[in-house]
């Protein structure tokens, strides 16, 4: 029987007014297809699903976001990357077109609006951004960042967040690890640092006690070592000549005190430095000139000064005069990691139980001063011309900061707290003209909600970056779970 006027009038107006809403129309999409190319499968699937009024077409940009060619969607929104090439189960633009919580990640809201695409075309979405999400000419978004990248470890995720200097963008996530931390605990990676010659990072798991080697031009993982049970690797700074990698041993149970260097060619465990005096070493650091690391002990409330020459402890230096020879009941300042002025005269020491910063004569070997900051000082680093340092202020679980403390090394007072920062700042690193300072907040207690609702993955840290000008912040980036370590490789 054919349908009357009315009806075809109604059917007409149904289809106008799907199209009006930018609905798919359950158009079925095979995701086993040979090979996908852009503007033939993907492009096609924005345009009658999200370039209607008042959606994501040029003229409405809802949200910031275009979607009417491959660059415009690789500008991201205004909350951020859409698409993390390689990884589409880490990608905004899955989460919120997927609805089915065993394929991906579920966001809300979910788009488009009134018709949910058919699970054929978010598999071939999946699948095209899985194989680098390439545009027609075969091109993979991010694969040159002539301003540099930003590396950030996410502990409890067991992922490397990378982003894009230039458009402050996530470019990457580089999975870490190899259990499945959906039922495994994580292997947590704690910290990342990229050597002299930007040609590889390495990734210090702290529970799994590895050491993980990486390629900076194609995140390619190159090698990995274990370092012995309870070895707690926390930091690792590279020589200059990237041919040695020295190591900390942030055991709290006493049985590894001191550092462990390795042969970065090999991964081979070469030498080790300990030390009855030494407790839970996490942070290390090298003079510029290379001849003498300093390590920030945080169980014994000292520091170990090592000569590069023979890898020999040449003296442990006490934080505070109070402070006894062996360790004995709890630390009274935490020293926990350090910075050199680029003259290296000076060491800026954080001491995360007396909430300061420590200032000592490397010369002499002698405390100058000391800088109250915020609660639980962790990270900090220092401008490229010596005269800033900037501090990560963790607080308390109970009470977690969102601070950020500001230090003029020329009378060593804070000169200002940037507040509102992100919910526990743990890692700090300038850029090397001195412009922008970027801080990982971990996000775990009393978190910041995403920006926008995600089910199926965990609650995610931050990335925030400062314009040092101003010490205003200017862009708040979203990456994995329990953002701690930062490197910048420019």
């Amino acid at each position: 029987m054919k349908p009357n006027g009315h009806a075809r009038l109604a059917g007409a107006v149904s289809m106008v007014l799907f199209a009006w809403l930018g609905c798919d129309l359950g158009v079925p999409v095979d995701a086993n297809i040979g090979t996908i190319v852009y503007s033939k499968h993907i492009q096609p699937i924005f345009d009658r699903s999200c370039l209607g009024s008042g959606c994501h077409n040029a003229a409405d940009a809802a949200e910031d976001l275009v979607l009417e060619s491959w660059g415009s969607l690789f500008v991201g929104s205004e909350h951020g990357a859409m698409v993390v090439p390689f990884r589409p189960e880490k990608s905004h633009l899955v989460f919120h077109m997927n609805i089915d919580s065993t394929l991906a990640p579920v966001a809300e809201p979910a788009m488009p609006p009134d018709v949910p695409l058919e699970r054929g075309t978010i598999e071939l979405l999946m699948r095209w951004i899985r194989e680098g999400a390439k545009n027609d000419a075969g091109n993979v978004a991010f694969s040159e960042t002539p301003a540099g990248k930003v590396y950030v470890t996410n502990q409890a995720d067991d992922e490397i967040a990378v982003i894009d200097i230039q458009s402050n963008l996530l470019m990457r996530m580089v999975p870490v690890g190899v259990l499945d931390n959906r039922t495994s605990p994580p292997e947590a990676p704690h910290n990342i640092v990229v050597d002299p010659k930007r040609e590889f990072y390495y990734v210090n798991m702290i529970v799994a006690s590895e050491l993980w080697k990486f390629r900076v031009s194609d995140n390619s993982m190159i090698d990995r070592v274990a370092l012995g049970s309870n070895s707690s690797p926390a930091q690792v700074v590279i020589t200059a000549d990237g041919t040695s990698a020295y190591v900390s041993n942030f055991d709290l149970t006493g049985t590894r005190r001191g550092i462990q260097i390795l042969n970065t060619q090999t991964m081979q465990v070469t030498a080790t430095v300990t030390d009855p005096r030494i407790l839970a070493c996490h942070g290390v650091q090298l003079t510029h000139d290379g001849k003498w690391l300093w390590t920030a002990n945080q169980q014994s409330d000292n520091i170990a000064i090592i000569d590069t020459d023979t890898d020999s402890l040449a003296a442990i230096l006490k934080v505070d005069p109070s402070v006894t020879d062996l360790p004995l009941g709890a630390p009274q300042f935490g020293p926990y990691q350090l910075v050199f002025t680029p003259d290296d005269q000076f060491a800026y020491v954080t001491c995360r139980f007396s909430n300061e910063v420590r200032v000592f004569n490397t010369i002499t070997r002698q405390l100058v001063t000391t800088i109250p900051v915020g609660v639980n000082p962790l990270i900090l680093d220092i401008s490229p011309d010596g005269q800033i340092v900037y501090v990560a202020n963790r607080g308390t679980g109970a009470s977690p900061s969102t601070s950020v403390s500001v230090i003029r090394t020329s009378d060593n007072s804070e000169m200002t707290r940037i507040q509102g920062v992100g919910v526990e700042p743990h890692g700090v690193a300038v850029t090397g003209d001195g412009h922008y300072v970027y801080v990982s907040c971990e996000n775990i207690n009393n978190p910041e909600t995403p920006h926008h609702p995600v089910s199926g993955m965990k609650t995610p840290g931050y990335v925030v970056v400062i314009n040092t000008a101003t010490n205003e912040i200017i862009k708040r980036i979203e990456v994995g779970a329990f953002a701690a370590g930062l490197a910048i490789a420019q």
